[in-house]
């Protein structure tokens, strides 16, 4: 009975904190606790201040060695393709998938490739990749999907201005 009563209990704690978690506005495969503070680069990422973003994440990443270096990475190249700094933003991207195949993860593995393909001005591998992620994504990689199927509608814009635009 005790332990009845126990496991009662955490379930009734777990419910608590899942009712309190929100979709992360950062990445929507991910939730996000009410005490949720976004870390110094990623504000200044939303003020347009791209440099200093990847700036201060390239600190971090190599401050700490406990970081997921292949997202923070991957966050960097991200910001330098925001800056239109395009060489910049393949070596980061790159250097995120370092050590990883496809097989590890296809579906990032496409999303990755169709970035890489806008970023190099590459439109027919970019079709490919888009068509690739919009066939065969699970729900995880919808925003992905999204994501490619902008850089293509909108190839002639920058990497900036091409994901923020409308579909």
């Amino acid at each position: 009975m005790r332990l009845l009563i126990i496991f009662s209990f955490i379930g009734l704690i777990n419910v608590q904190a899942q009712n309190e978690q929100k979709i992360n506005p950062n990445n929507a495969g991910t939730t996000i606790s009410p005490n949720y503070q976004p870390e110094d680069w990623r504000n200044l990422s939303n003020q347009g201040k791209y440099l200093e973003a990847a700036s201060e994440l390239l600190y971090l990443v190599q401050l700490d060695s406990s970081r997921n270096a292949h997202s923070d990475y991957w966050h960097i190249g991200q910001l330098y393709a925001d800056d239109n700094q395009y060489h910049k933003a393949i070596f980061y991207l790159k250097k995120s998938m370092e050590g990883k195949t496809e097989e590890d993860d296809e579906q990032f593995w496409w999303y990755y490739k169709g970035t890489l393909a806008f970023l190099e001005r590459d439109k027919d591998q970019l079709k490919k990749y888009t068509e690739l992620l919009q066939k065969n994504h699970t729900p995880y990689y919808l925003n992905n999907a999204k994501t490619l199927n902008r850089l293509l509608t909108h190839f002639d814009k920058s990497y900036e201005k091409a994901i923020r635009s409308k579909p």
